[in-house]
């Protein structure tokens, strides 16, 4: 067995001490387990998790994201298209009795959002994974409403998490306290969700089913261009443009070959618009982000981070350098969407002509260090984000530096305000 790098070495180790911190923490308790009696468990010296982590409330950070890293891939999990309504509507209410009745996991999450609400970067983060179990819940909840926008459900998502909550806490007295009380609520949570979800009702099995309209022409063609579509990025994914065969696309779609012509000019045109449906989902999904703007932001870099996975090595990776002229102007109007955005969430504006530059060289930041990331794995993912988001607070913090003046929003200024007094120092 070829000897591990020293990053790999790294990387293992505080694998190890955050999967043995897990068990640790959700047995006796965080504020009950020592580092060292971690650090013995894992059979580490106590020196390597401090050279690991600052702090133990940035241990259990990356414990509990852990679970709700699981979490999300369960709800995922329910959507899968072969999956009937009953079907993901019975695995939702397994998976919710199973997570209430977890007092272990349950008690850990209360200790580690007691500890945030003084660590504005530990309260960022922590706000931003639970921010994603609900936008996977709202995903879930859209699917049981047979709508293709998550966004009416955001709010039914948001109500079904604090409830859950809630009866954690309840069942943590008494143990009677189960589910129930959601999935009461659910159909109604669902034909809340939009006002034209009238038809939505409780069948006799107890899954959510929606009566719908018989499908028009121009409905059929929108999902032959959609399924053509979806298969496109399928396999340009893992292909080059040259790997690939229309009749390969059409086959994967379950469609005749010439609706590729007929609904995008051919091939080239079909991979044009694979890579232009690439950054428009990425785009529209972090519109649809809502909170506080560092978990907004924080929630934006997840996604970036999965979707730089999900691409590695594809010609419609977001950030890929490719000499194809076309292709390179898509990826320059999606940058040019995100540095104008993220100047309007920072100044209110379209900014100044430094602090764009400085914007601009952050996003190459972002992605250069992502690459590296991706090549090594050095690092964990909460360590990724925060040197991305320290990269941008830097950025910031140089612009005023050399012009005082520039302008900045509330929000920029709470933020900043707030990662000026970041706790620095390891404690047990």
């Amino acid at each position: 067995m070829a000897r591990m790098s020293r990053p790999e070495s790294q990387a293992r180790t505080r694998t190890d001490l955050v999967r043995t911190a897990r068990d640790l923490f959700i047995a006796d308790g965080m504020a009950n387990t020592s580092l060292a009696r971690l650090a013995e468990a894992a059979g580490y010296s106590k020196g390597a998790v401090y050279s690991n982590f600052r702090s133990k409330n940035e241990l259990c950070l990356e414990v509990v994201e852990l679970i709700h890293v699981e979490a999300v891939a369960s709800i995922k999990a329910m959507r899968g298209p072969a999956r009937t309504t009953a079907e993901r509507l019975a695995a939702f209410g397994a998976w919710a009795r199973a997570g209430i009745a977890d007092h272990g996991r349950n008690r850990l999450e209360f200790e580690l959002t007691l500890a945030a609400r003084n660590d504005p970067r530990l309260r960022d983060q922590l706000a931003a994974n639970l921010a994603a179990v609900q936008d996977a819940l709202a995903g879930l909840f859209a699917d049981l409403g047979g709508s293709r926008d998550a966004e009416p459900y955001r709010d039914a998502a948001r109500t079904v998490f604090g409830l859950g909550v809630g009866l954690a806490v309840e069942r943590l007295v008494d143990e009677t306290v189960t589910a129930d009380r959601i999935m009461a609520l659910l159909p109604a949570l669902l034909n809340g969700g939009d006002p034209e979800l009238k038809d939505v009702q409780t069948g006799p099995s107890g899954s959510i089913e929606k009566h719908s309209n018989p499908r028009t022409a121009s409905s059929r063609s929108a999902e032959t261009r959609a399924a053509l579509l979806d298969a496109a990025v399928t396999v340009f994914r893992t292909k080059r443009f040259d790997e690939v065969s229309t009749t390969e696309i059409a086959q994967r779609a379950g469609v005749a070959i010439g609706l590729i012509t007929y609904h995008f000019g051919g091939k080239r045109g079909l991979y044009l618009a694979a890579a232009e449906a690439v950054h428009s989902d990425f785009w529209n999904r972090l519109q649809a982000l809502r909170g506080p703007a560092v978990s907004r932001l924080i929630r934006g870099l997840d996604m970036y981070l999965d979707t730089a996975e999900e691409f590695e090595g594809s010609p419609l990776a977001l950030s890929t350098r490719t000499p194809d002229a076309e292709l390179r102007a898509i990826q320059q109007r999606q940058t040019d969407r995100l540095i104008d955005g993220l100047l309007i969430e920072m100044s209110g504006g379209p900014g100044t002509p430094l602090a764009r530059t400085a914007i601009a060289g952050w996003i190459g930041f972002v992605e250069g260090t992502v690459a590296e990331w991706l090549r090594t794995r050095a690092l964990s993912r909460v360590q990724i984000r925060e040197l991305l988001v320290a990269g941008l607070f830097a950025n910031g913090q140089a612009v005023l530096t050399l012009a005082p003046d520039t302008p900045l929003s509330s929000r920029a200024i709470s933020a900043l305000l707030d990662r000026s007094q970041l706790p620095t120092e390891t404690t047990e």
